[in-house]
């Protein structure tokens, strides 16, 4: 028989309730109450958790939404910063640009400038050329003018193209001087002329085809225009001997030389040192005996000397070599 347990009741009248429980629907009561307040506990624990981490999930979001406000702030302020800076940038390209054409304005006066200075030099040098090489007696070539029958049009003046026609008229004669024996072999005075003498060894009437430069046994001998060496030996009374081939009909022959340092076929260039001064040969004391030939027949080297001793023709004829 189940033990029963009363549950009494008392109102404030003095009515009194009597409810009878047996230990067994006590028992179960106890452990429903127990489960019910375990469920009731965890589910507490479990809402203050995801209170807490929705409390912190919204703490982070307030943060980002803060660093996303800060973030667009900065790159507002760098999209400032770059359009500053690239119109900066802009204007320092225009200025760049005026500058530049301001310049190319500039090179252009000071080219033309240059220019007509080098026109009028070339002039004036070509000029002097012709009267260098008239008074040798060797004549220039024709200057061609172009133009032909049977033909008109509107006249355009063209400055570049008589400038260039002037640049190949004056390169021509430059490349014609470079060829022509110009100056002095040697820097000893003349001891005897071109033509007629009596001769130093037998005192007879005779005919000098060079001019004899007197100087100091060992001194240089240069060559007095560019061209290739045909012979260079031991050529019985003109001792050692040295003939340059100036490839346009001029010949220059050097005499009674010491030694000579050219050999044949090698080109030789005005102003270079191909020997020294000796006395060699048919020869009455340390001299050089030097010819020009036109054509196989001499002249005389006299008059290339003379246009030689002008200085400014002595500048031109440097700027061939």
């Amino acid at each position: 028989m189940d033990d029963q347990l009363h549950i009494i009741i008392a109102g404030n009248r003095g009515k009194i309730l009597r409810l009878p429980l047996s230990r067994k629907k006590l028992w179960i009561f106890l452990s429903f109450s127990l489960i019910v307040g375990l469920t009731l506990s965890l589910a507490s624990v479990f809402s203050l958790t995801l209170f807490t981490e929705n409390r912190t999930i919204a703490s982070q979001l307030s943060e980002l939404r803060e660093q996303l406000r800060t973030s667009a702030e900065l790159m507002a302020e760098d999209r400032r910063e770059n359009e500053e800076q690239q119109l900066k940038l802009t204007l320092k390209v225009a200025k760049l640009e005026l500058n530049s054409v301001k310049q190319a304005v500039a090179f252009k006066a000071e080219k033309e400038n240059l220019l007509s200075t080098a026109v009028n030099e070339l002039a004036e040098r070509s000029e002097l050329i012709e009267k260098m090489i008239d008074s040798i007696g060797i004549e220039l070539p024709v200057q061609v003018k172009e133009g032909s029958g049977n033909s008109g049009g509107r006249f355009i003046e063209q400055h570049d193209g008589s400038r260039n026609a002037l640049l190949n008229r004056a390169d021509r004669y430059l490349k014609a001087i470079r060829f022509l024996p110009f100056g002095r072999p040697v820097d000893g005075p003349i001891t005897s002329g071109y033509g007629k003498r009596y001769d130093p060894v037998n005192g007879k009437s005779a005919f000098h085809t060079g001019i004899d430069f007197r100087a100091k046994p060992g001194e240089n001998i240069y060559a007095t225009a560019d061209g290739v060496t045909s012979k260079a030996f031991y050529n019985g009374s003109y001792g050692n001997f040295v003939l340059i081939d100036h490839e346009n009909g001029y010949s220059t022959a050097f005499s009674h030389m010491n030694k000579f340092l050219v050999r044949p076929g090698q080109r030789v260039h005005r102003g270079q040192h191909i020997g020294f001064v000796g006395n060699t040969g048919r020869s009455t004391g340390p001299h050089l005996h030097y010819e020009v030939t036109l054509d196989g027949e001499t002249i005389d080297p006299f008059k290339f000397m003379k246009v030689a001793n002008s200085s400014e023709s002595l500048s031109l004829t440097s700027e061939t070599r």
